[in-house]
């Protein structure tokens, strides 16, 4: 007759499998709020673009949200 020996729970293989899956995930997640903070992406256009683009901006009048799903903006992306 053989006696089974238990192992303490540290020395099995699976249950450090299912501690690794969320501790990657948490590091995983740290390292893209890392990234996403240290490296912003940035409006890219020339400054002229850019003082049109507050210009027209500036030239609307406010609306309020039932008016502006109303009444469309005229803007047909041709610039």
């Amino acid at each position: 007759m053989t006696v089974q020996q238990n192992r303490p729970w540290y020395r099995e293989p699976w249950p450090w499998v299912l501690i690794a899956i969320p501790l990657l995930t948490v590091i995983a997640c740290g390292v893209t709020l890392w990234l996403a903070l240290s490296h912003p992406d940035y409006l890219v256009v020339e400054p002229q673009e850019l003082q049109q683009i507050k210009a027209d901006l500036n030239a609307r009048p406010p609306t309020d949200a039932s008016t502006a799903a109303e009444a469309p903006d005229g803007d047909d992306g041709d610039h």
